[in-house]
């Protein structure tokens, strides 16, 4: 009987060392991670969907004074658009809104409803703007050979999703998502 206790308790150490070992890799990436960011050695490009697409286009590189003009455009862009305080109205539509469903008042729930979602869309409404005003801007920061070149390789969805990555990061081209096309 102890012989077979023997023969599984190798196998079932190797797998649990195994499991152990694996729970750690990203554990101590995350750890390096936060102390590269901490020490101030590894910060995010933010252009750096952009210079690849460029690449992988065939395109001319940024200059410096395109990345330059294209990174104060960026930091503009996230301070004017940084959350405040939360919109005082919002919250007492969807306080209004949820407390017409519990009472049981459709009627009051459907204004509320349309209260709400006129706050919503207006507030969609601006960020959208701000997010056009930004791409448009971006874009003149560009020369025509760079956006051809952007345009024949990952189509006109493409350029939008890598201009839209400049302020939202993780939005690169992606097959499938808008129509980008692979950059392969």
């Amino acid at each position: 009987m102890n012989k077979k206790r023997n023969n599984y308790f190798i196998p079932v150490l190797a797998v649990l060392l195994l499991a152990g070992l694996a729970a750690l890799g990203p554990v101590q990436a995350q750890a390096r991670r936060l102390a590269q960011n901490s020490q101030g050695t590894r910060q995010r490009d933010p252009l750096a969907s952009l210079k690849q697409a460029l690449n992988r286009s065939g395109a001319a590189a940024l200059d410096s004074s395109q990345e330059t003009a294209l990174n104060a455009l960026i930091t503009n862009f996230l301070n004017a658009t940084k959350p405040g305080t939360p919109d005082g109205a919002v919250q007492a539509a969807r306080d209004a809104y949820g407390n017409a469903i519990l009472a049981r008042d459709l009627k009051a729930a459907t204004a509320a409803a349309d209260s709400l979602a006129d706050l919503l869309s207006a507030r969609q409404r601006t960020m959208l703007e701000a997010d056009a005003n930004f791409q448009v801007q971006a874009l003149t920061y560009l020369h025509n050979d760079q956006v051809a070149a952007l345009q024949a390789k990952i189509g006109n969805n493409g350029i939008l999703r890598v201009l839209q990555s400049l302020i939202r990061p993780g939005l690169g081209p992606r097959p499938g998502l808008m129509g980008g096309r692979r950059l392969a």
